[in-house]
């Protein structure tokens, strides 16, 4: 039996629990995160059913859209209606009839179509570079968003910033590709021009999350935790940097470096 009367409120639970330590076993209360099935249609085609913390759907709605390369801009829209598990958006947009109808269904909120091993796909500009410093001070910030983590020990953060270290936007969800989806759509909605932006993320880099960052135009992703070889590859191939185990004063620059200012060569 659970209990609402604290938490967040559609974000989190708090439940009774057993707590062991050492010989010590007692009674006690946690505070959970919740999830959500969201089904996502693009003009009444199932795109993705998946799971989501029950916040900033809309930009999800976005974010996922841009991120999986169903559209390439928020102007392709004309309407998003959510009524959960199901969230509509319709599109006049020419590169949303383009996708004939395939369906990305992963609980994880990214997929791998088209990616690999065989990606050729238009390499991204050089356009922006990072100080170092400015790189360990973003992945601090990521501490300052995870106010849910922090309470829970359950999400994931990943956090849009401009290429000068002004924070965006950052945001919470149980899922990490689904933080990106969020972090990007809430951006997009701001109206920033994410060309000049890196993204911060609390998870791994796999292929499917470095492809998120590459539709959606953003040139650097840092992480405090690894890269898979698959991210690093299509980063490689698509001129994106990457760079993980962001903990100051290390950091692994995975590709990329040219990006990266006050570096050895």
């Amino acid at each position: 039996m659970s209990s609402q009367d604290e938490g967040i409120p559609g974000v989190t639970i708090m439940y009774p629990v057993v707590k062991v330590s050492g010989d010590s076993v007692h009674q006690s209360s946690v505070e959970v995160c919740t999830e959500s099935r969201v089904m996502l249609f693009l003009n009444d085609t199932l795109i993705g059913d998946l799971s989501v913390t029950p916040v900033d759907l809309e930009s999800f709605a976005i974010g996922h859209l841009i991120c999986e390369g169903y559209i390439r801009e928020v102007r392709e829209i004309t309407s998003i209606k959510i009524m959960l598990p199901e969230i509509r958006v319709t599109s006049e947009g020419s590169s949303a009839s383009a996708f004939k109808g395939k369906i990305s269904k992963n609980s994880s909120g990214g997929s791998c179509r088209d990616l690999l091993p065989d990606c050729s796909l238009p390499p991204l500009p050089d356009g922006m570079s990072l100080g170092v410093d400015t790189i360990f001070s973003s992945m601090e910030k990521v501490n300052e968003y995870s106010v849910i983590w922090k309470r829970t020990g359950g999400m994931h953060c990943s956090l849009v910033i401009r290429e000068d270290g002004e924070v965006i936007c950052g945001v919470e969800d149980m899922g990490r590709h689904t933080t990106v989806d969020k972090a990007v759509g809430v951006a997009l909605q701001k109206g920033v021009d994410i060309s000049h932006c890196y993204l911060v993320c609390s998870g791994r880099l796999p292929v499917d999350m470095v492809a998120k960052a590459y539709r959606a135009g953003i040139p650097v992703i840092i992480s405090n935790n690894a890269a898979f070889a698959g991210g690093i590859e299509f980063a490689k191939s698509t001129n994106m940097t990457i760079a993980g185990f962001v903990r100051p004063p290390k950091m692994t620059i995975y590709t990329g470096q040219h990006r990266i200012r006050s570096t050895v060569p």
